[in-house]
């Protein structure tokens, strides 16, 4: 099978560093690429060019074509009765000079008229690159949300969270290295339960004073202060 990565940004980079750390034969092309050829190629360029991308490619019975967004559906493609599907990686990829994902879950979404061949191809091809493949479900922009949610988010939360001890005189790296494997056993604990089986502190307990008395106390950042108070909010909502 050939393999054809397009776009030389994190990602696409990344899994031709995964692939080369196997001598897996790939090429990987910018914004100079072929347009007629066989094999896999999977498009890994920014959303807003993929269309584009898309429709420059010729759509023969040997070739599959596969896109790597979360947000966009098979409707980006120019033709339907193609061998066509998006293949996710539900995962931040920093690029291959800072670190590869140890575990790279994904989803795939597969054209009705795809082969058997092209889909085969496409699971070897997720083998290689350690994709552990699940089939997408429901809705492009709720499946989506949900990875900003659990992705974005999460980053965002921790930042904050250093920022609010490196405002008491913690440097950065012992801010995180204080708070990381709290964060990091959180998200441990929330895999493998419900909020109300597994949620800790002081939301948990009914601390309702402690609660305002820490809302208060992030009055340096009044939009931080508010955000604190709609997750308690959200919490209890659910608990």
């Amino acid at each position: 099978m050939q393999i054809h990565i397009l776009g030389q940004g994190r990602l696409g980079r990344s899994l031709a560093y995964i692939l080369s750390q196997q001598s897996i034969p790939h090429t990987i092309y910018g914004r100079s690429f072929p347009v007629n050829v066989r094999g896999l190629v999977y498009i890994c360029v920014p959303e807003i060019a993929i269309r584009d991308v898309a429709k420059q490619l010729t759509y023969h019975e040997d070739v599959c074509v596969v896109h790597a967004s979360g947000s966009i559906g098979l409707d980006i493609f120019p033709v339907a009765d193609a061998n066509i599907a998006c293949l996710h990686p539900i995962q931040s990829f920093p690029g291959p000079d800072i670190r590869i994902p140890e575990s790279i879950p994904a989803t795939l979404e597969c054209g009705q008229h795809i082969s058997q061949t092209a889909r085969a191809n496409i699971l070897t091809f997720a083998n290689l690159l350690g994709f552990t493949v699940y089939p997408f479900l429901g809705d492009r922009l709720a499946y989506h949300t949900a990875a900003v949610l659990s992705g974005n988010f999460t980053t965002i939360l921790f930042s904050l969270a250093k920022e609010v001890l490196t405002r008491e005189g913690y440097s950065d790296d012992m801010a995180a290295s204080l708070l990381y494997e709290l964060a990091n056993q959180s998200l441990s604990n929330a895999k493998h339960g419900s909020l109300q089986e597994v949620l800790t502190g002081p939301i948990a307990r009914g601390q309702a004073a402690l609660l305002d008395a820490q809302q208060e106390n992030l009055d340096w950042d009044l939009e931080l202060s508010d955000l604190y108070k709609q997750f308690v909010k959200l919490a209890h909502k659910r608990l």
